[in-house]
């Protein structure tokens, strides 16, 4: 089914199916007789090529029906809460805010205030700079230009320029960084979660105190990149990866 969806709108045969797929003419013609009882492949009578069916629509509907990103993410927001000892967000984009969708907070004595459903601005959270990093180039000029980059605190990233080599920054290592940006006393590090269309569905984020996170973000960094990636494969970004090419640069970096 991945090859045919790699093809070029005309079909392909056994053997070409074949070639792509690792597998001996026979069995692919045995699969492909299955694939078009059960409406997932057609052949053209003409050409007796084959072709994905209508019905891979349905079955890809019913699939993302049934992703909820906060319902995936929550168990591998827990087990780096756990692993971590700091408190984890979930993200999204909403206009030129991130809004919290889940928060698990760590069992310490000193913890940052936040709430699920709270906004804050992109260009001082790592969320929102992890989600505008993973954005294609086009779509984060048109954002820049409506941002206000107002001060949070007397660290924030005030200037487009200087922003714009943060974002730069991000993308080359994988992660975002806050480093009391947004709190006087807080620091974060995010990484996006790339949905199956390629683009961020959101952001996994670590908060805690400075004095606790500063000399750690680098593996926390590396560790949140790493979870992000795990969410991005069920959400199946990792999918897409495959049937397009290409994006495997992406999807590692996020």
């Amino acid at each position: 089914m991945e090859a045919l969806a790699r093809g070029d709108g005309y079909g392909l045969g056994p053997s070409a199916i074949g070639q792509q797929a690792g597998l001996d003419k026979a069995t692919v013609t045995r699969l492909l007789r299955t694939l078009v009882e059960a409406g997932y492949v057609i052949q053209d009578e003409t050409t007796r090529r084959y072709r994905l069916g209508g019905k891979i629509l349905w079955l890809a509907y019913r699939v993302a029906a049934g992703l909820d990103l906060r319902s995936i993410a929550r168990p591998h927001l827990t087990a780096l809460r756990d692993e971590l000892g700091e408190t984890v967000h979930l993200g999204v984009i909403e206009d030129l805010q991130v809004v919290y969708v889940d928060k698990l907070e760590a069992e310490n004595s000193i913890q940052l205030v936040s709430a699920v459903g709270q906004t804050m601005p992109l260009h001082s959270t790592s969320l929102g700079k992890a989600m505008l990093a993973a954005l294609p180039d086009a779509e984060r000029e048109r954002i820049y230009v409506r941002m206000d980059f107002l001060p949070q605190t007397d660290r924030t990233i005030c200037d487009l320029p200087t922003f714009r080599e943060e974002i730069r920054r991000t993308q080359r290592r994988g992660y975002s960084t806050d480093d009391r940006e947004n709190e006087p006393f807080g620091a974060c590090v995010g990484a996006a979660i790339v949905g199956a269309d390629g683009r961020p569905a959101g952001a996994i984020s670590i908060a805690g105190p400075h004095f606790r996170i500063h000399d750690r973000l680098e593996y926390f960094g590396e560790r949140v990149r790493a979870v992000a990636g795990e969410i991005a494969r069920e959400l199946g970004a990792g999918a897409i990866e495959t049937a397009k090419g290409g994006r495997r640069e992406i999807l590692e970096a996020m």
